[in-house]
């Protein structure tokens, strides 16, 4: 912008009002375009008709255009606003050239009285950048336009530190240590042991606290067991005695504790322990200081100095608003009204600067440009189909102000062609899969651009529908109903010829695959074919689609909506549900024909030849219950017995305890042998189904042989996680064996660091279940002191003569000879 002309002039008036000072600036005359270079309205409508409908752009005739620059007024007003700004300051504060150093009562006076100038060079400075050549009409932004020019700034000594910048400790005042917070200078603090907590007393180990322990003890009572016998119609009975173990439970004093308590092994029985946070000295290093004695003084952040500083900053506010002439046409006025102010300057044919006014020079506040600009408005009159119209668009890039409907009623007549179709597939009954007479009108619809965008938009949620000029809220949402009703109407009658082919197959593959794998498999199969099945009844819906509307983009963006507006799930329904019900149905009804696991085959336990043995006798009144009390008890043979006979009558509680026993190959007739590799692997691969049925039961006893499984990597990849975890939750059932291969995987380190503490704990349990072997291990731990302060050789040797007593061999031996 190259101003030509300046005047400047003052309003008159009183001395009180304020004044105004005004530069009128003559813009030069806006550039003129070829006619060829500016675009036409009839041009950009025939664009629209050809681009976003079916329609041709011959089909609109202008009839009369009329193209005139309206001129408007754009004003853009700035306040300005002189800010007086304060900090505090200390001895670290560096002033810049201009700054001024001054008494502390004239810091704030002095920079109040620089307000009048700062605004006054403020509009003298907005005055002349807006007067410049090339300058926007928007360039100037909200915020600071005047930055300081003078800092104001006093300093004195910090009363706080008398200018030395460092204070004392207000914790420890000057001695650098502080009273230890956790003893409170007492150096002892109460034992934290678990159980004590400061009593120096602590529940046993083996009675639990409760200062009785229990025992089993056999009996051997002698019986009188006929036998009758008959012979020529007669019979005679007679006795024989028989010696049979009858098992009791006897309760006894602890020998470990009185009354269920024992010394503290952390306090010693004193109840008190000395205090960890200061070790035992009472003090601690100051947390406030560190130790140092003293703290860097705050207000003037070590530096002995603070003051004040105080300046005034300019802002500025722009404001911008749009007038009219008086004269100007109501279209014009709408323009404005739609449009914003940042909009319309966007979009003027022409927009210059004519006038800077800046009011009362002594203090000024405010700041007004006043820019004269053109807009271009074009009014059209056109007929299409017999029908006049009134167009009228505006701007550089003629945006539309309005349309007169004129598109809207090009397309009508495809919508009510699709309507009167849809209205007619309504009395085709219940079971038509005839779809020919919806596609032709639906690809009238479908082949206008326009329609597809007003529908996506719609169906997005948006507040205005694409084209909001072009087509009206109603004709938006007409088209959305009736497109979204026939692509519902193909799809569910499309569903109607394919459904029962899908189910056909899918039930086919359901009972081929039955014949070979069982039922799993044959629901796996079905299921798939299923889903093979849907995938070719949207390939078929796209084909049809494709051949309609012509061609797969069209196909893929009309599936888009339908399924954007849901209006494909009934036949997704119709496709999935008769085959999945097919395939469930097939899969329960058909019978199971994988064999049932009632024992273990002989053939794939290898095991070495045992002598000959009497079988044992399976009572009558046998239960998985009496069988795990037989094996509790000891008596593994009858127990194993039992479990075959339960196990293949198909006792789901018979499993877990069966499997287990066959993992570890006990309750079998014979001396006791090692057994081999192939031997070994043969009971894990025979135990691993009955394993698998007991966890359905959550058996401790199958719970305890899969965390062994997992643990040692048996028949699957080693986890000594999870393997932890099932044999921890079997000890939370009660069972002894768990408790004891716990014990020994914390003791030995096996796959986890070595635990004492935590083994001492599971053999301590085993050992109140009863477990012999598990009071030497307690004992041994005790004599090599795994997990104590240090080795407890007389508790060891206890522990041994209980265990020597229950039968124990390896105790028996240890306190023969005195040691392990």
């Amino acid at each position: 912008m190259n101003p030509s002309t300046e005047t400047t002039h003052e309003t008159p008036g009183s001395e009180d009002a304020p004044q105004v000072t005004e530069t009128v600036v003559t813009a030069p005359a806006p550039l003129r375009l070829d006619k060829e270079e500016i675009p036409t309205v009839l041009g950009k409508l025939r664009t629209l008709v050809q681009d976003k409908t079916r329609f041709e752009p011959h089909d609109i005739t202008p009839l009369d255009e009329e193209d005139v620059l309206q001129e408007f007024s754009l004003q853009a007003n700035y306040a300005l606003e002189a800010r007086f700004e304060q900090r505090v300051i200390n001895g670290y504060f560096t002033p810049a050239g201009n700054d001024c150093r001054c008494g502390s009562h004239e810091v704030g006076a002095l920079a109040h009285a620089q307000e009048k100038e700062r605004l006054r060079r403020a509009a003298g400075k907005l005055d002349n950048a807006l007067r410049q050549a090339g300058q926007a009409y928007n360039g100037v932004e909200a915020g600071v336009y005047l930055p300081h020019a003078v800092k104001y700034w006093h300093l004195d000594t910090c009363s706080n530190c008398t200018g030395k910048g460092r204070i004392g400790c207000h914790t420890c005042y000057g001695a650098t240590t502080e009273t230890c917070w956790s003893c409170h200078g007492g150096r002892t603090v109460s034992c934290d042991a678990y159980g004590c907590y400061g009593s120096g007393k602590v529940s046993c180990s083996y009675c639990s606290g409760s200062g009785t322990v229990s025992e089993q003890v056999t009996d051997y009572i002698t019986v009188q067991v006929p036998t009758t016998t008959y012979s020529n119609g007669s019979s005679h009975t007679s006795y024989h005695s028989e010696t049979r173990p009858q098992y009791r439970t006897e309760y006894r004093n602890c020998y470990h504790c009185s009354f269920g308590k024992v010394s503290c092994n952390t306090c010693h029985g004193s109840g008190s322990i000395n205090c960890g946070t200061c070790r035992a000295s009472g003090k601690v290093t100051c947390r406030t200081c560190s130790g140092v004695g003293d703290l860097r003084c705050n207000p003037c952040d070590g530096s002995g100095k603070v003051g004040k500083a105080a300046w005034v900053d300019v802002h500025v506010a722009p404001g911008y608003s749009v007038s009219l002439p008086k004269q100007a046409p109501d279209d014009a006025r709408r323009i404005r009204d739609k449009e914003s102010v940042h909009s319309l300057a966007a979009i003027a044919s022409s927009l210059g600067l004519a006038k800077v006014s800046i009011y009362n020079e002594d203090q000024p506040q405010e700041v007004d440009a006043l820019y004269a600009g053109k807009l271009r408005i074009v009014r059209l009159d056109a007929s299409c189909n017999a029908e006049k119209h009134h167009l009228v668009a505006y701007g550089t890039d003629l945006r539309w102000l309005t349309l007169d409907d004129i598109v809207e009623k090009l397309l009508r007549g495809d919508l009510k062609a699709l309507s009167d179709a849809l209205a007619g597939s309504a009395d085709d009954g219940l079971f038509s899969a005839h779809v020919q007479g919806l596609l032709t009108p639906l690809r009238d619809v479908a082949a206008s651009e326009l329609n597809a965008d007003v529908i996506e938009s719609v169906l997005s949620g948006v507040t205005d529908h694409a084209h909001v000029d072009v087509v009206s809220a109603d004709y938006a949402n007409n088209v959305r109903t009736c497109v979204l009703g026939a692509l519902r109407q193909v799809y569910t009658r499309l569903a109607k010829q394919f459904w029962w082919k899908s189910a056909l197959a899918a039930l086919a593959a359901a009972i081929a695959t039955w014949f070979f794998a069982g039922r799993g498999a044959a629901a796996v199969a079905g299921l798939l074919v299923t889903g093979a099945g849907y995938w070719l009844f949207n390939r078929k819906v796209k084909a049809v689609l494709s051949e309609a509307l012509g061609g797969e983009q069209q196909a893929e963006r009309a599936m888009g909506i339908a399924g954007k507006g849901r209006r494909n799930q009934l036949a997704h329904v119709l496709i999935l549900a008769p085959a999945s019900l097919a395939v469930l149905a097939a899969s329960y009804g058909l019978p199971v024909r994988v064999r049932p696991v009632s024992a273990p085959p002989q053939a794939a336990i290898a095991s070495a030849p045992v002598a000959p043995h009497a079988p044992a006798v399976v009572p009558q009144d046998a239960s998985s219950a009496k069988a795990v009390k037989l094996y509790e008890n000891g008596d593994k043979m009858q127990a194993l017995a039992m479990l075959e006979n339960l196990v293949g009558k198909g006792d789901a509680g018979a499993y877990g305890l069966y499997g287990w026993m066959l993992l570890m190959g006990e309750g079998k007739p014979g001396p006791v042998t090692a057994p081999t590799a192939q031997q070994r692997a043969a009971r894990q691969v025979a135990a691993k189904p009955l394993i698998g049925k007991g966890l359905v039961k959550n058996d401790s006893y199958a719970l305890t042989a899969k965390g062994v499984m997992l643990a040692e990597g048996w028949q699957e990849p080693r986890n000594m996680a999870r393997g932890l975890d099932l044999l921890k939750q079997a000890a939370g059932k009660g069972n002894a064996q768990a408790m004891h291969l716990l014990g020994l995987y914390h003791v030995r380190g096996y796959q986890i660091p070595v635990n004492h503490k935590e083994a001492r704990k599971w053999f301590t349990l085993a050992a109140d279940k009863g477990s012999a072997g598990d009071i030497y291990n307690l004992g041994l731990m005790d004599w090599e002191g795994a997990g104590l302060k240090r080795p407890d050789r007389a508790s060891a040797m206890q522990r041994w003569k209980i265990a020597a007593a229950m039968g124990e061999e390896r105790a028996i031996k240890a306190v023969a000879q005195g040691k392990p």
